[in-house]
């Protein structure tokens, strides 16, 4: 396969939209912190029709203050010192691989993604190893999620060298590049500014031909025109509708400049869902997770989030990762699963055993 050929894994778009539940954030209530709980919801998710799960690669947990702080996502309002004493900073969060491994036995059809790896944290060419050992496992089903990393304090907590950001971004292109070597040449060879490979043959290959699909999580634009040579997808989390519409745009006219079809790159939305009839709780969600812009939170009633859903359909968006607020501790999934999947995915809803 040509280095810049990112025809395979699958079709470009499908017949109707890839609806993926996120298990794992760094966000207070946007996590399942045990693995039983992490296993019920992936059944039951898997029971409604959903088509994937996914989990985030993180060691360190934060509270929602520290979160807005380290991430810099929003300003938001300025922490209480007393709540923040009463309370510890970090919620529990399984280790990413471990536990999509564990998934990988413990549920049967639903795809299983890491939104996303953190390129720094592992060698490309054993993590290319790891992924096609874990689609051999699954049957086919690992979706693979890679970040150039953003989190300084994690890094120096466990002791990882913390680049640039330039080198951490071109880092991850070459990841990218050397992953697909390792899973489709039987005589794998790279030697880039930051990874060399010569002869790192991976045996047995990924059982998904020719390779996972190879996910890239991010906004910046040197990330995208990355993605756009090396990727099957793109994921943006909390954006609106228009901005997704607008860099849809831009990542055509990025694939149409190096002769790649851009149906072949899809874009994907991380948002968090919550449906709710009562006023009163959509302002509590929107206080409780003021981290996340407005832009992310889908609310309201069922019908008003089908709309919300369907605006990202009509701005070219066919592939959504939710997050559901305490999924494993409220009836949240079962709404969704009952009143607003069936009208987004008709064809493939069902009810949970």
């Amino acid at each position: 396969m040509n280095d810049d050929d990112t025809s395979g894994a699958g079709p470009a778009h499908e017949p109707e939209p890839h609806i993926g539940l996120i298990l794992a954030l760094t966000i207070r209530g946007l996590a399942v912190g045990n693995y039983p709980d992490m296993v019920r919801a992936a059944r039951a998710a898997e029971s409604y029709g959903f088509d994937s799960v996914w989990l985030c690669d993180h060691f360190l947990t934060l509270s929602p203050d520290d979160y807005v702080r380290d991430a810099g996502i929003t300003a938001g309002p300025e922490s209480d010192g007393d709540a923040q004493q009463s309370r510890s900073s970090s919620v529990p969060l399984l280790e990413c691989w471990t536990a999509l491994s564990a998934l990988s036995r413990d549920t049967t059809t639903v795809r299983l993604g890491t939104s996303v790896l953190c390129n720094s944290y592992r060698y490309p060419a054993v993590l290319a190893k790891m992924a096609a050992t874990l689609d051999v496992i699954s049957g086919g089903r690992l979706d693979l999620g890679m970040g150039a990393g953003w989190f300084q304090q994690e890094y120096e907590a466990y002791g990882i060298p913390f680049p640039p950001t330039g080198d951490r971004v071109t880092a991850l292109g070459e990841s990218l590049q050397v992953m697909r070597q390792v899973w489709t040449d039987p005589h794998p060879a790279f030697h880039g500014d930051f990874y060399r490979i010569d002869g790192a043959v991976c045996d047995p290959p990924p059982l998904q031909q020719p390779h996972p699909p190879l996910w890239v999580g991010g906004e910046g634009l040197r990330v995208h025109r990355i993605a756009a040579r090396h990727a099957n997808g793109i994921n943006v989390r909390w954006w609106p509708a228009e901005k997704c519409a607008e860099r849809r745009a831009f990542l055509d006219r990025e694939c149409e400049a190096i002769g790649r079809d851009p149906a072949t790159l899809r874009l994907s939305v991380t948002t968090l869902l919550a449906p709710t009839d009562s006023s009163a709780q959509r302002d509590e969600l929107r206080t409780r997770f003021q981290s996340i812009p407005d832009t992310g939170l889908i609310t309201g009633t069922p019908e008003a989030c089908v709309e919300r859903i369907r605006a990202y359909q009509d701005a070219g968006i066919d592939h959504f990762l939710f997050t559901i607020p305490d999924v494993a501790d409220s009836n949240c999934l079962d709404v969704v699963g009952e009143q607003i999947l069936p009208h987004i995915k008709p064809a493939r809803h069902a009810q949970p055993a």
